[in-house]
């Protein structure tokens, strides 16, 4: 079973999920998270119109079963959101240095975190999940993917990624319709 079947599985029986994109669209490949949720929030701007989705705000409730988080680069300004809404499951899309091919998507437990390099955050990673953890009973899972680029300055995701993360948002969108339909 590959992570994104394993991240499938666990959402089976999801009542509330969040998820959180995390990046800074100013630095590469480090704005897929940002990117992605993004993505996800047009998808469904059509579909659920009566929801006002709208891919500049930051925070867009799909339904009182899925709240789509554009943190940027300060996920932790979100917490309280997050103890407000809480969800029974978080899904954290960021942009992570395992040192593998651009592109690879891996489900990082989270346990490990502190060994793989994320993003540009204000805090680490790991101490959100741990404040997340103290203050929420909700399974926590993070999605990282192989940058290519992350130079300051350039806007826009490289060729790879870009594709990787269209990619992934159907996955998520597909994830998102299961949670939705029951």
């Amino acid at each position: 079973m590959n992570d994104l079947d394993v991240l499938k599985e666990h959402l089976r029986d999801c009542k509330k999920l969040a998820v959180l994109g995390i990046g800074n669209p100013l630095r590469g490949d480090d704005g897929l998270g940002v990117f992605i949720v993004r993505n996800v929030v047009r998808h469904y701007r059509d579909r659920y119109p009566e929801q006002k989705l709208n891919i500049d705000r930051e925070v867009n409730n799909i339904s009182n079963r899925v709240i789509l988080i554009n943190c940027g680069t300060v996920p932790e300004n979100f917490t309280d959101i997050l103890k407000e809404e809480r969800p029974d499951k978080i899904v954290i899309v960021d942009c992570a240095m395992m040192g593998e091919r651009p592109g690879t998507v891996k489900l990082i437990d989270v346990e490990d975190i502190g060994g793989v390099g994320f993003s540009t955050h204000t805090l680490p990673l790991n101490v959100i999940v741990k404040y997340l953890r103290r203050y929420l009973d909700s399974e926590i899972f993070i999605v990282g993917m192989e940058p290519e680029n992350l130079d300051f300055g350039v806007e826009g995701l490289s060729e790879r990624i870009y594709r990787r993360s269209l990619e992934f948002t159907e996955i998520l969108i597909d994830l998102i319709d299961a949670i939705l339909e029951r």
